[in-house]
């Protein structure tokens, strides 16, 4: 299952990468995702990077209708990767996750750029969700995107409030 999400961070795409390659902002994050054991780690790729959370995630926490295949701690690493930026600061991405422990595949690209007035930035991903499941694999597949909206949104409130006090 495919779906297109854009976020807004109030930044120019210099200010919105510094944040997202900050170690303290990928720990925040891996803070939201409730991991029993997060490990964070950023690394420079010449003028871009490679931000990394890992961890697991206890059957308990995962939706109802996953709990029902899935008995035991999902173990899952996701590396959202930057490039170097253009003259405009614009940078092209992606995230691989890597899912242990569930039927699950995830893929992401991504695309930061400066809004028309250059005060924000915007990042579109293109979401692509597998999960191979026979009969409820694409029952369990809405039910994960259904949530992104809610993550997105979430995403930019915190981010928000770190580009205003960062």
């Amino acid at each position: 299952m495919r779906k297109n999400m854009t976020l807004t961070y109030p930044a120019t795409p210099s200010r919105v990468s510094e944040m997202l390659s900050d170690p303290a902002y990928q720990r925040l994050r891996a803070e939201r995702l409730h991991l029993s054991d997060a490990q964070v780690d950023v690394a420079a790729r010449g003028r871009g990077f490679v931000a990394t959370v890992a961890g697991s995630v206890p059957a308990s926490a995962l939706p109802q209708a996953a709990q029902k295949f899935i008995r035991s701690a999902v173990s899952f690493s996701l590396a959202e990767s930057w490039g170097e930026p253009a003259e405009d600061g614009s940078r092209t991405g992606g995230v691989e996750v890597s899912v242990k422990g569930a039927p699950v595949r995830v893929g992401v690209t991504s695309a930061m750029r400066p809004t028309a007035d250059g005060a924000s930035t915007t990042v579109d991903l293109d979401v692509d969700l597998s999960v191979s499941v026979p009969l409820v694999g694409r029952s369990i597949e809405e039910r994960a995107m259904g949530l992104t909206d809610r993550a997105v949104a979430d995403e930019e409130a915190r981010a928000a409030q770190w580009l205003s006090t960062h």
